[in-house]
């Protein structure tokens, strides 16, 4: 009988930790896809030299393409700042070689069996642009 409760025991301790790697990995996965989101972002605020219609149509394109929504919901931020709901924020920062943007993108951690939710930024910026082909926004 005492090895039975020791099999059971034992079987119960390696799915718990079965459980605690897969939420890592996950967690591992959804960070890689909020990190390459907001290095594509960086580059086609890059490649289109600011924030524009087409640069916004050509994230809003890629943000389909990766299967990347987050549920986001601006608090307080600057007047710099357009956050827009698919989970990414811009910031336009002036400095005296030119202007150059900061990207913020989100990925959302979820523990729904302690009904916790929280986002977690992840950030990068661009280079100095200084050349503007078209307006900003």
């Amino acid at each position: 009988m005492r090895d039975a409760f020791g099999g059971t025991f034992m079987i119960q301790l390696g799915l718990v930790f079965l459980v605690i790697y897969v939420s890592f990995m996950a967690l591992a996965l959804n960070y890689a896809k909020a990190f390459k989101v907001k290095n594509q972002i960086i580059n086609y605020i890059e490649q289109y030299e600011g924030v524009s219609e087409t640069t916004l149509n050509k994230i809003e394109n890629y943000l389909d393409i990766a299967d990347y929504y987050v549920n986001f919901s601006a608090g307080s931020v600057d007047e710099d700042t357009v956050c827009y709901d698919r989970g990414y924020c811009i910031t336009k920062i002036s400095s005296d070689r030119g202007v150059y943007y900061r990207v913020q993108t989100l990925f959302t951690v979820e523990f729904p069996l302690f009904n916790l939710h929280f986002d977690i930024p992840v950030r990068g910026e661009t280079r100095v642009i200084t050349n503007f082909w078209e307006e900003d926004l």
